[in-house]
């Protein structure tokens, strides 16, 4: 029987590399989508919302300001992912606004929709716990688990051992 050992290097380059495609990917596609509303502008975003919310039970106001600033959130997150600037924050901030969008798409009555973004909620997830393993990036991150000093021992004897 053959039994291959755990190469532990290999095994935290790989998630290095899983960090970095999964910055990349979810990047360009919020960078993707900012960009395909560069033509309709604030307004173009904001009317296109309106008709799809028309009949849903959000409230309007909450839809007008959803749309009016999601164009700059998804420039800010797609360079944010791809700078690596305390990269676990930016994991956070973009599942969180995924969540909002696939929330948003249960309340206009497109499920299809809703289930791809919860994907890509689900993808954010994963991409939090790789980064972690990410070698490039920049700004206040905890390092690993695997990469962090071993705890101090207490150098202090009690009087009573």
């Amino acid at each position: 029987m053959n039994q291959q050992t755990f190469d532990r290097t290999a095994w935290l380059g790989d998630l290095h590399w899983v960090s970095v495609f999964s910055r990349a990917s979810l990047g360009s596609l919020f960078l993707s989508a900012a960009i395909s509303k560069l033509p309709g502008g604030i307004a173009g975003t904001v009317a296109y919302y309106s008709k799809l919310f028309e009949h849903s039970l959000l409230p309007g106001f909450l839809v007008t300001a959803h749309a009016s600033v999601i164009m700059l959130v998804e420039f800010v997150l797609a360079l944010w992912l791809l700078s690596g600037y305390r990269l676990a924050l930016a994991w956070k901030a973009s599942a969180a606004v995924l969540l909002t969008l696939a929330v948003g798409m249960i309340f206009a009555g497109k499920t299809d929709v809703a289930s791809s973004n919860y994907l890509y909620v689900a993808f954010a997830l994963a991409g939090l716990v790789t980064s972690h393993f990410d070698r490039w990036v920049w700004g206040a991150e905890p390092k690993a688990s695997s990469e962090r000093a071993p705890a101090p021992r207490d150098l202090h004897v009690s009087p009573l051992s």
